[in-house]
């Protein structure tokens, strides 16, 4: 039988293991970088505009994605957590 203590019970469980956490931090920063870009500076080709509209959505979509699968993450690991501490 291992013995793991509390500490390292936390440190199993912190957002340092999500993937998803991550992902959301850099969709986010896209999606703030492309709308500054959209608002700020004036689009003359009707190519350049959509593309940076469609990144906007797209960027907009895995934010919303990967925000809600973090928050997932971070209450499974919780309850996990909860689980092995009172165990």
């Amino acid at each position: 039988m291992c013995h793991v203590t509390e500490t390292e019970l936390d440190a199993i469980a912190s957002l340092s293991n999500s993937v998803n956490m991550t992902f959301f931090g850099i969709t986010f920063g896209a999606l703030i970088s492309f709308g500054i870009t959209i608002v700020t500076v004036p689009i003359q080709s009707e190519v350049a505009s959509a593309m940076f509209s469609g990144l906007t959505f797209a960027s907009l979509v895995g934010t919303l994605y990967f925000g809600v699968r973090s928050v997932i993450d971070y209450r499974a690991a919780k309850a996990k957590l909860k689980e092995l501490k009172t165990n």
